[in-house]
Order: structure tokens, then sequence, then C-alpha cells
């Protein structure tokens, strides 16, 4: 088996990231796998600070997941991952959520880059100056690292982007704008939680400090549909999609 399928994280669920009906929030599921992905990296010196010897950055391009079980309440949950493939300047990595009885709870696959932090490009060589296990070509849920889509949108609101949203690399986390999104959900479709089936998010350009940025929403049968356009730069940063 491979090392790396074998390694296995403990997370919890926690209060702030329950709502009135103690269903998990959508933004929470991006702050699980961040959590158990940054554990997994920085015991295979894979992480920030190894990335940044070498002016290098991870940065999220897209993730998707799939939920088997509504979270409801806190719970404790064990969490594996893996690297599944490359394809271009594209990482995939799987994320796989059980509960204590080995049930599959929730999963996803995500899709990063590794960026040149000074240049602020793409780093597209083939070797990496740090070592990474062999892909694994087992797969958890349909993924893709990028989205198009014609439909119109509807501005929700505008908004700042404020210095406690800036992380170490200097733009807005990526668990930011699932926040961002959740803001823009109806009292009906917060109460609906308990009927998310699956969530994709795209990560199209960085939001940066004193941006000012929209949110944009639309519907499609039994998809929210919500944007984040900066209006500073004139460009899409996110798209997020919710099916129930």
């Amino acid at each position: 088996m491979n090392t790396e399928r074998e390694c296995i994280y403990e997370v919890e669920t926690e209060v702030a990231d329950l709502n009135e009906q103690k269903l998990l929030k959508p933004y929470a599921y991006q702050k699980l796998f961040s959590q158990v992905v940054e554990k997994h990296l920085n015991e295979h010196n894979s992480n920030v600070e190894t990335t940044m010897k070498n002016k290098l950055a991870w940065a999220l391009v897209s993730i998707s997941f799939e939920m088997v079980k509504p979270i409801q309440g806190c719970i404790k949950m064990f969490a594996s991952t893996w690297y599944s493939r490359r394809k271009g300047p594209y990482f995939r990595r799987e994320i796989m959520f059980k509960d204590e009885n080995e049930g599959v709870v929730f999963k996803g696959s995500s899709f990063s880059i590794l960026l040149d932090i000074e240049k602020r490009t793409v780093y597209r060589r083939k070797e990496t100056p740090f070592n990474l296990f062999e892909p694994v070509e087992m797969f958890t849920t349909e993924a893709k690292p990028t989205y198009k889509t014609t439909v119109e949108y509807n501005k929700v609101e505008t908004r700042d982007v404020y210095n406690s949203y800036i992380d170490c690399l200097g733009h807005v986390n990526n668990s930011r704008y699932g926040e961002f999104a959740y803001d823009a959900f109806t009292d009906q479709e917060r109460y609906n939680l308990l009927s998310l089936k699956r969530i994709e998010v795209y990560f199209l350009s960085e939001l940066r400090n004193k941006d000012i940025f929209s949110i944009l929403k639309t519907r499609a049968d039994d998809h929210i549909m919500i944007r984040g356009y900066n209006e500073t730069r004139n460009n899409i940063a996110f798209d997020m999609i919710f099916e129930f």
C-alpha cells in the first residue's frame, strides 16, 4: 500500500462552523480540507516553509467536494489524502473523510499549481525542487481545474478586502471565499443545507489587500452559482457552484 495513503488524520468539526440547525456551513468543508492537507504537507516536507525556500508556493486553483452524509453537530472524522495525478502545471490531490465506523462522510479532489512568488507566474518545469510522492491514480470524485459559464448573474453586494482576510502569501485565503458565498445564501437556502450534495470552487485570480469586490449570484434548477468579481482589478476572483 502506498505510504502516503496510509497517513490518517483525526479532525473534529467546531461549533463556530455550524449553522442554526447545527449543520456544517459549506465553507467549513474547505477549512477541514486545508487543515488536513497542511498537516500532511508538514509531515512530508512539502509545506509552505519548504516551498518558499525555493521561492514557490502551492496555490489552489479548484476544489470539488461530494457529500455522502450530512454533517450535523460536532463529530470526529478521520481523513486521508494523496497526490493522484499531474497534468501540465496542475497537481491533483484526493481527500477522503470517514466517520468512526469507517463510513465515508465526504470526499473531494483539488487541483493546485506551484506559484513563483516573486514573478507571480506558474511554475511549469517537469521536475520540482523538492520531493513528491509518486502519484496514485485513485480518484474520489469527478473534478476539473477550470470552469466556464455563460449564465447571467445578479449583484448581491459589494465588499472591501480587510487586513484580516490576508494570509502569509499576501492574498485573501481561499477559505474566505466560501464565507463570502455563504453570506449570499437566503434563509431558505441555509435551512436546506441538509440536501447539499456537492460543492465546486474555482479560484481565478487573487484578491489583494484594499481591493473592492462584488458578490454575484444566480440559480439554475438545483444549483446555486456565486461569483466574486474584483472591481479594483476588473477580473473574476472566484466561482462557486452548490448542488442540492
